[in-house]
């Protein structure tokens, strides 16, 4: 495998998000539900935005690629698209097609190509040897006839055509598929059976599909944080594992493509940037021990006070829990050790304080908020309240708290918020 190691050859396949303007004719299916943390309120959702709802979701969606009010997909399911292309044509490709206008985008996951491979990615077909006649009968679906292509390969077609009149060429995209292989009745590309939520759009899933090594690839340092910070959530809830995100590169830092055009200094690349988690899980017992002692007393000094009104009293049926944003704090770090923290489907850290005997009552939302102002003060930390109404899930609405620092990582909103 020597002659593969050139500049213009890459072991990773990159799916970059690109800003989409909702109110053009490039919209995309973006369902109105997308978890109450992200929060798009502009018509704008800009490449950041999609690729945090993407990850956030455990989830590449699949989708039919429109151009000109037509899937560019063909067959009977949606696909994942790729690049091939080497970090540095990559970097160079997006800043040129950027200063043109085009649709291109900076934030983008890079994944082995191998391990795409073995979940099924494959090289597109650039062009028949004979013409591509589409079957009429297929609508809403572009499907071609099955002796030129057969069905299952069809989602990796094409359209080639040099020296006619017409020249069609999408080389340059080096482009890789993978087809979403799941129930396509509730997808399809006439829009009729439109999923209601995020959760529900056909996709490659990370976690649990044997993906590791990967990357995130961002503009700015300031968005690496954001970034480390939905990994280490899903890796807190048992999502994914420590292995399958391995580096994230500020691209801002590798504007002379140039110089990682040597596929050693693109390794050197991601070996600088490659982000350590352990520390994350690295508390010893006895600090662990040591903090959940003062957040019992923290609780049972609160609880015991007496210090709440009549007019505390909340007879609405639901539950309550301490909400503790700060992923990587000290704090949060000790009481998941201890196995005291529920992580959320919106990936909210939240403490029951109910188990404790001398809990009033009725009284949960107000002993919740009070003991969230005690942590905060004794750990320097963000600390909330989270209620739900006619649900004893954590995950249940509506729902109600009093943090909404949209600038926290937690939350994930369009550019053009405000």
């Amino acid at each position: 495998m020597l002659n593969n190691i050139r500049f213009d050859l890459s072991d990773y396949l990159i799916h970059f998000f690109r800003d989409v303007d909702q109110s053009s004719s490039e919209v995309i299916l973006f369902p109105e539900h997308v978890r109450f943390n992200n929060i798009a309120e502009a018509t704008v959702l800009d490449s950041l935005f999609l690729m945090r709802c993407a990850l956030r979701h455990n989830k590449i969606f699949a989708t039919w690629s429109f151009r000109n009010e037509r899937p560019t997909i063909y067959g009977r399911s949606p696909a994942v698209c790729f690049t091939d292309m080497p970090l540095a044509a990559f970097v160079q490709s997006s800043n040129e097609r950027l200063s043109r206008g085009e649709n291109v985008g900076r934030y983008a996951f890079m994944i082995p190509k191998g391990t795409m491979f073995s979940v099924g990615a494959r090289p597109v077909i650039y062009g028949l040897s004979q013409p591509a006649w589409e079957r009429r009968d297929a609508d809403p679906y572009r499907v071609l006839e099955n002796d030129v292509l057969p069905i299952g390969e069809q989602y990796r077609y094409v359209a080639y055509s040099i020296g006619d009149e017409r020249t069609i060429d999408w080389t340059h995209e080096r482009e890789w598929r993978w087809r979403y292989q799941g129930e396509e009745s509730h997808f399809e590309p006439d829009g009729e059976d439109l999923v209601e939520t995020l959760a529900e759009m056909p996709g490659l899933s990370l976690g649990g599909s044997g993906i590791h090594g990967m990357g995130v690839l961002v503009q700015d340092q300031e968005d690496v944080p954001k970034i480390v910070y939905d990994i280490l959530t899903l890796v807190d809830a048992g999502i994914i594992d420590q292995s399958m995100i391995r580096f994230v590169i500020p691209l801002y830092k590798v504007e002379q493509h140039g110089n990682i055009q040597d596929p050693s200094r693109v390794s050197d690349l991601i070996n600088k940037h490659t982000i350590d988690l352990s520390g994350y899980f690295s508390i010893t017992k006895e600090r662990v021990e040591e903090i959940n002692n003062e957040v019992d007393s923290i609780i049972r000094i609160i609880t015991t006070s007496g210090g709440h009104e009549p007019s505390d009293r909340d007879d609405g049926y639901g539950k309550s829990w301490v909400w503790i944003p700060d992923n990587g704090s000290e704090l949060v770090r000790a009481l998941l050790a201890a196995d005291r923290l529920i992580v959320s489907t919106e990936g909210r850290y939240l403490l029951d304080i109910a188990p404790f005997e001398s809990l009033p009552v009725g009284f949960e939302e107000h002993y919740c908020k009070r003991v969230a102002m005690g942590l905060a003060t004794e750990f320097e930390v963000n600390a909330t309240y989270f209620t739900v109404r006619n649900s004893q899930s954590c995950d249940g609405v509506p729902y109600y708290t009093d943090f909404h620092d949209t600038d926290h990582p937690f939350y994930n909103s369009t550019k053009g918020c405000y």
